[in-house]
């Protein structure tokens, strides 16, 4: 029979436990005991505590956050909605420079999420990633899109072409989303920007 190490066997055979508390080794008394001492047992009864009160005001915050979603105007919602979009296409654009002209990707400016068909006209696209593309400020802001340079640049685009254009351009105008959708469009897309940028920041 092998002999058992003598870090786990005390100096009568009693087999040693690690205290929950302190992660000591010690030889315990009672069959479930779990901590060397009365003090390590407060420790562990406190920690426990804590763990527990963190745990309630996390979901309060998260009630707390479901009703403000509750509550805000539908525009709000789709608003966030599409900041948290526009902020995907950026990060999947990072490496290109601006949709609609000859700026790269080296512009020190202001980087925007626009938009080939405006959420405005076709609220239809607002969300849909192949609507909403890395452009300057200059392009999108100051030149209302550069809707002539946008078709270029898309249709130079790789993936894209005549016929994710057309599919574009035939979407209806106008779509309404429902409060449940772009609540939880919002968690997920959020969820999903913020994985990018995590991996975009390795």
């Amino acid at each position: 029979m092998a002999c058992r190490s003598r870090t786990d066997e005390s100096m009568d055979g009693k087999k040693l436990k690690t205290c929950k508390a302190c992660k000591v080794k010690f030889a315990p008394v009672k069959p479930m005991q779990s901590v060397c001492s009365i003090q390590c047992a407060s420790t562990l009864v406190a920690k426990k505590k804590a763990s527990q009160e963190a745990k309630k005001r996390k979901d309060e915050r998260k009630a707390d956050k479901a009703k403000r979603e509750k509550l805000k105007p539908i525009s709000k919602l789709e608003e966030e909605c599409r900041k948290i979009v526009q902020e995907i296409a950026r990060i999947r654009d990072k490496d290109d420079g601006c949709i609609s002209c000859h700026m790269g990707p080296n512009y020190q400016g202001i980087w925007h999420g626009s938009h080939y068909r405006a959420h405005g006209g076709c609220s239809s696209l607002q969300f849909h990633l192949w609507n909403i593309h890395k452009a300057c400020e200059q392009c999108n802001f100051f030149k209302g899109g550069n809707k002539e340079g946008f078709i270029r640049g898309l249709m130079e685009k790789t993936g894209y072409g005549p016929e994710r254009l057309e599919w574009l351009d035939n979407q209806p105008k106008s779509q309404k989303f429902s409060r449940e959708y772009l609540i939880r469009f919002k968690q997920v897309m959020g969820k999903r920007r913020n994985r990018l940028k995590k991996s975009a920041n390795r």
